[in-house]
């Protein structure tokens, strides 16, 4: 047990240096289009990436998870899988190049139409994509992975970086992810090395366990994206531009630090999918792990708003502040959902979670549709409250199949809450003090200074709370012990 806890942290930190350097590239990006593109730029990318998104779920049919899943790989089963990824990825694009006038019509943004078609062609790369890459990923080896990650990610952001610097159009992003794409599955085939063969017959095991994951898709791609469809369908193409670049700037911070860990956690805790009670005790430590690092900056990001949007993305953006603010608080519940659903996939409760999906999807329809007609800041907050209610409802169905607490979970989260109020409150104190005239210096320091309370704080903390917890015991013996460890001898020598 506690070789395969060293292995899964060797990985977490593995993919968490990638995963920085990755979103440091990304965050980068994002400052450079943010300061060179337009509201209405931005507004054509978000219908572009609705239509293509809608679509990239239709083709999604799990092929990655099921084999991740499987206890035994054969040969057959990986050309399957690619047989299976290919030809409805194929599909897919054609669909999308076809329909591509239809959508931008329908949702008024000419431009979009040309922008659909030579986002097609990225789907194609994806579908070419070895899944034989998943056989590390089962095994924990990210060594190659994350090499492919860090070259096309480089690649892919200096292509969209250059282009927005010198041409200034929303062209950089759509070339830029055609790069990464085209360039990952490349990667993908070379790291692998395996001969993919096209295998027609036997599918049907594969596919028992996909067309759940297909409509669970399609119901659940309703609650990604259904709001911007009423954003671009009921308001402008720079309100939606807005909408959209508040969005992805919230949810740079958990791409940062927390998409790496969940990309190990699915297949960590795949094996316990035989013993619901252990697979539970794990799940509840993987919540605190991921909440005490991330808690802290939805609490701090949120505050400092009025600081990082205009110092980090331009005065331009000032008034995506509050959309900033409700969108970052909203990613809070999005990580805590994504954790949860992938325990309906390892415990094989496929089309038990379909059922969740399209519940609480019909819910969303309808409360979206009702609240369309308020203004653009309002509907954001709004939709800020829904994910919190489709959370809740997803821990009173988890907590009906393997008796997950929503009562533990916030007991769990109470000594992070305290740290994280504990930050808010000197950081509040700070506000009456002006260190530099320069405005990214001093929110350098209060970042820096917020996260110095915050450790110590969660350290005292979790002292006293680990003899009575035995997550907050594992937070303590797996990660905070050696590190301190490692600390105190580099400090003697």
């Amino acid at each position: 047990m506690a070789g395969t806890t060293q292995k899964i942290l060797k990985a977490s930190l593995l993919l968490l240096l990638v995963s920085w350097y990755s979103r440091f590239l990304s965050a980068v990006s994002i400052i450079i289009l943010a300061r060179n593109l337009s509201k209405y730029d931005f507004g054509i990318l978000a219908g572009g990436y609705i239509v293509q998104g809608f679509f990239n779920v239709l083709a999604n049919v799990g092929s990655n998870q099921y084999l991740i899943r499987k206890s035994d790989i054969s040969e057959h089963d990986i050309n399957a899988a690619w047989t299976i990824n290919f030809l409805s990825r194929l599909a897919i694009a054609i669909l999308i190049f076809l329909l591509s006038g239809i959508a931008a019509d329908y949702m008024q943004i000419p431009e979009m139409a040309l922008v659909l078609k030579v986002m097609s062609l990225g789907v194609i790369f994806i579908g070419l994509q070895s899944p034989a890459i998943n056989l590390k990923v089962k095994n924990l080896d990210y060594g190659q992975l994350s090499i492919l990650e860090i070259v096309t990610k480089s690649i892919s952001s200096t292509t969209s970086v250059v282009i927005a610097l010198v041409f200034q159009t929303y062209w950089a992003v759509v070339i830029g992810t055609l790069v990464y794409n085209g360039l990952y599955s490349l990667g993908s085939q070379f790291i692998v090395r395996r001969k993919l063969t096209f295998v027609l017959s036997n599918m049907g095991e594969q596919w028992q366990f996909s067309k759940w994951v297909l409509l669970k898709g399609v119901i659940n791609y309703i609650k990604v994206a259904f709001d911007k469809i009423i954003i671009a369908k009921f308001y402008s193409v720079a309100e939606l531009g807005l909408y959209n670049f508040a969005n992805e700037a919230s949810v740079t911070a958990q791409q940062f630090v927390i998409t790496p860990i969940n990309k190990v956690l699915y297949p960590s805790l795949s094996g316990y999918v035989h013993d619901r009670k252990q697979l539970l005790d794990k799940v509840y430590k993987s919540i605190v792990v991921l909440c005490s690092l991330y808690l802290p900056i939805v609490f701090g990001g949120s505050y400092l708003a009025d600081s990082i949007v205009p110092a980090v993305f331009g005065p331009q953006w000032v008034e995506a502040i509050p959309l900033f603010q409700a969108f970052l608080v909203m990613t809070f519940s999005g990580m805590l959902v994504g954790v949860l659903t992938d325990v309906f996939t390892l415990l094989g409760e496929v089309k038990k979670q379909f059922y969740y999906e399209a519940v609480t999807s019909i819910v969303f329809l309808i409360i979206i549709v009702a609240i369309s007609s308020v203004n653009l800041y309002d509907f954001a907050f709004y939709r800020m409250y829904i994910a919190y209610l489709m959370l809740l409802i997803l821990f009173w169905v988890l907590n009906r199949i393997m008796a997950l607490s929503l009562f533990k979970t916030v007991l769990l989260l109470t000594p992070i809450l305290l740290s994280s109020s504990c930050m808010l409150l000197v950081l509040s104190l700070a506000q009456s003090f002006t260190i530099s005239s320069i405005v990214l210096v001093n929110l350098a320091i209060n970042i820096v200074g917020g996260a110095l309370v915050y450790c110590g704080s969660t350290l005292l903390l979790i002292y006293y709370v680990k003899p009575f917890s035995d997550e907050y015991d594992f937070l303590y013996k797996t990660f905070i012990r050696p590190m301190l460890i490692a600390f105190k001898h580099r400090v003697q020598s």
